[in-house]
């Protein structure tokens, strides 16, 4: 008789929804596993038969042969302990048969106990996508408690718990969610937000914290070049504090993400913000490696990538960046399989004018061509990807109106309802006549000049035309005027602020 379950493993960088069969028929006693199992579920085996002993369920007397597929993949792990055991209890008509909708995650003991496995959290979201609507693991399994908005989570102790569960309720429709962290673990970076009053304390800089405000809703990948000491660090950390909270679905995924890298730990609703070293390598930043690592632009995604003095990094690694820019997702091959991982992340970077540091600023003690080679890290085809390049100036170049010097708080919201406004209008934006409909008459006639004398590829236009939508959004205006053509221009044109 054949008996079949669900459940899910990583297979280098990606889950992947594992079908469990299992079949009993007479003969000589013997119990193998096919579909390229490694070692760990080799010894299945041994732990399944203890298990079963050791909470008084009889083990199927004959010939057992469990397959795992796809079996064209090594399987490896000890999270497909109780799926097999599963499937082996429903070929012996211990239990239904599978109705397809409830999958099984965890190790067994040879008690008979259930232990948790790694990264659950991205296997039940695999799950999900793939229509399981319950899943059994561990009560000892943590998950976040906006799980079960997707996906009805069922804790189970022990072997004989699963059992008792599904010769009760075919639907099990009475459970709750597993054991999540502790209350105090669990509360939310959004309770307190410190970096919002850590940027309200930085004074002077009501210029450069609408720039910041300008990146986060439009999305706009940003380059800040200043000597020194005069706060490009600091305000490129804090740009990430104007992005909107995550939702709960999109949180959940960055959650599924960090567990590739190790313990997670809770869900957070706050963006992340990763500022790795100069000394990346193009693996560190995209990923791959042995094993496979999701790089800093998958473990960014939905958040800020911070890159703190550009032209320390090498060219090579920079121009990695290119194609996540543009897509928003990387592609990784590795050992004939391949993956593709997400990459929506906001570049934000910094850097000096020179190796001195204080060209244009003060006295420089560099060579042209120390210059040359220090800015020939940054290529054209990545620099042309930054629509946001801005030179900081010690003092302010132009007053500020009092209106634009606003709290953080206030920013942020800002940003939130830019962001939505954006979201909602529409995608094309023809940079060349017929102009779309958001533009005013006196702006188009405005747009046909630049676009003659300063505005010279069309990516350097289109680029210009996203900024002034963004300005117009964080105005609270969905028609995009003269003056926002102008700002754009200017911040588009390597602006001094």
């Amino acid at each position: 008789m054949l008996g079949t379950s669900i459940s899910a493993i990583h297979t280098g960088l990606m889950p992947e929804v594992i079908r469990v069969e299992a079949d009993v028929s007479g003969g000589f006693p013997r119990f193998s596993i096919v579909g390229l199992p490694d070692s760990a579920i080799t010894e299945s085996k041994l732990r399944i038969r203890s298990a079963f002993r050791n909470s008084g369920l009889p083990f199927p007397q004959g010939r057992i042969t469990v397959n795992l597929t796809p079996a064209n993949f090594r399987k490896r792990g000890s999270g497909l302990d109780l799926a097999m055991a599963i499937a082996i209890l429903r070929a012996a008509a211990i239990l239904p048969a599978d109705d397809g909708t409830t999958a099984f995650l965890g190790e067994l003991r040879l008690s008979g106990e259930l232990a948790p496995v790694e990264t659950a959290v991205s296997l039940a979201l695999r799950l999900q996508a793939a229509n399981v609507e319950r899943l059994v693991l561990a009560e000892r399994q943590v998950v976040p408690p906006e799980l079960a908005k997707y996906m009805q989570t069922i804790p189970a102790v022990k072997l004989t718990d699963v059992i008792a569960i599904l010769t009760t309720s075919t639907h099990v429709n009475h459970v709750t969610p597993s054991v999540s962290v502790p209350p105090h673990d669990a509360k939310h970076e959004t309770d307190l937000q410190p970096g919002l009053a850590a940027l309200d304390g930085i004074r002077g800089k009501t210029a450069e914290k609408r720039l910041l405000a300008i990146s986060a809703a439009g999305r706009l990948p940003l380059l800040l070049i200043g000597p020194p000491g005069i706060g490009k660090t600091l305000l490129a950390t804090h740009l990430v504090d104007l992005f909107p909270d995550l939702d709960a679905r999109t949180a959940l995924a960055t959650l599924a993400i960090r567990e590739l890298t190790g313990p997670a730990g809770h869900l957070y609703r706050r963006p992340p913000l990763r500022m790795p070293h100069h000394s990346l390598t193009v693996a560190g930043l995209i990923g791959g490696g042995n094993p496979p690592q999701p790089g800093e632009v998958t473990l960014a995604s939905e958040g800020v990538l911070l890159l703190d003095e550009l032209f320390e990094f090498q060219r090579a690694t920079l121009d990695a960046l290119r194609e996540p820019l543009t897509h928003h997702q990387v592609h990784l091959a590795r050992a004939g399989r391949s993956a593709t991982l997400p990459a929506n992340f906001l570049l934000v970077a910094t850097a000096n004018p020179c190796p001195c540091g204080q060209r244009g600023y003060g006295e420089c003690r560099c060579m042209e061509s120390d210059v040359r080679r220090y800015w020939s890290r940054l290529s054209g085809p990545l620099a042309d990807r930054i629509p946001l390049i801005v030179y900081l100036n010690r003092q302010p170049t132009t007053p500020v109106p009092p209106a634009l010097d606003v709290s953080a708080q206030t920013l942020q919201a800002r940003v939130q309802h830019a962001r939505e406004q954006l979201d909602q209008s529409e995608d094309d934006t023809p940079s060349e006549p017929p102009f779309p409909r958001w533009l005013d008459d006196t702006a188009a006639a405005f747009l046909r000049k630049v676009n003659e004398r300063i505005l010279t590829s069309e990516r350097a236009r289109q680029q210009a035309l996203r900024i002034a939508r963004t300005i117009s959004a964080l105005e609270g205006r969905e028609t995009v005027l003269k003056i926002d053509i102008e700002e754009a221009v200017l911040l588009r044109s390597h602006a001094h602020m």
